[in-house]
């Protein structure tokens, strides 16, 4: 396992292995944000955060956008997309929306977006690391008693146990559309999710779904500053992260966690 004690590491770390861009593949207007906002702030200058499904069904209401103070969820998706752009602009990253709705991340458009990404650079997706949702999380305890337990002596974010399920898509999708591509590639545990298992834990979750060994790496972030941009994230704030500043301080302090699959 590397441990990076701050962002100042973060270039250095690039540097050792040679990648001279990482692309950050957020599901969602929030995702790489709240997961690896050190990463991103270490190295602003080569980052690029693609985020994939950025707007609602035609005509959708979902109990999320209500819950989010929002009529319907194309108003919702507006404002995050806005959100975002704030947040991307503050850390200086590069950064896409693309636009996709639920449902679209199809295997061929998988395909077209990494095609898209060797078409984008001279050298394609050499000297590239490309950072994938790693899906975690795991299935709620099945009794109220048992949830109990890890909220109060585990001390788990109550919205850590089970993962969306277009993270896990997202993460597997791109898995075997960047096969044969020449970029290396890894996976980064999102919050809030990453809180209901170790990192270790984690790397055989990996291993069970996609067959992949992968080499640790965590980062102890800047706290202050990752609640900052956090904040930036309005709409999300509550729903994701709690009301109080003192728990979402503490869901935001766990260190990021990068699994990297090696060569």
């Amino acid at each position: 396992m590397t441990f990076l004690p701050d962002e100042t590491a973060v270039r250095a770390w690039l540097d050792e292995h040679r990648f001279e861009h990482v692309i950050f593949v957020s599901p969602h207007l929030d995702d790489a944000v709240f997961s690896v906002a050190g990463f991103l702030s270490g190295a602003p200058e080569r980052s690029e955060v693609i985020t994939l499904f950025t707007e609602a069904l035609p005509g959708q209401s979902s109990n999320w956008a209500r819950a989010a103070g929002f009529g319907d969820s194309a108003a919702e998706h507006a404002a995050r997309r806005q959100e975002d752009i704030l947040a991307m602009r503050s850390i200086g990253c590069r950064f896409q929306h693309l636009g996709l709705r639920p449902g679209d991340l199809s295997e061929a458009r998988a395909t077209r977006l990494v095609q898209t990404l060797e078409r984008a650079r001279p050298a394609g997706l050499d000297n590239t690391l490309v950072l994938l949702p790693a899906g975690a999380g795991n299935p709620s305890p099945r009794s109220a008693m048992l949830v109990g337990l890890a909220l109060r002596i585990l001390r788990r974010p109550g919205s850590a146990f089970l993962p969306h399920g277009e993270h896990v898509q997202t993460r597997d999708r791109l898995w075997h559309a960047l096969a044969g591509s020449t970029a290396r590639i890894g996976f980064y545990a999102e919050l809030p999710y990453a809180w209901s298992q170790t990192n270790h834990q984690l790397q055989q979750h990996l291993l069970s779904d996609l067959g992949c060994r992968t080499d640790l790496i965590e980062l102890k972030p800047d706290t202050v500053e990752k609640n900052r941009l956090a904040d930036l994230y309005r709409s999300q704030l509550a729903l994701v992260l709690g009301r109080r500043s003192a728990y979402r301080r503490r869901v935001l302090s766990r260190n990021e966690c990068l699994c990297i699959v090696p060569m």
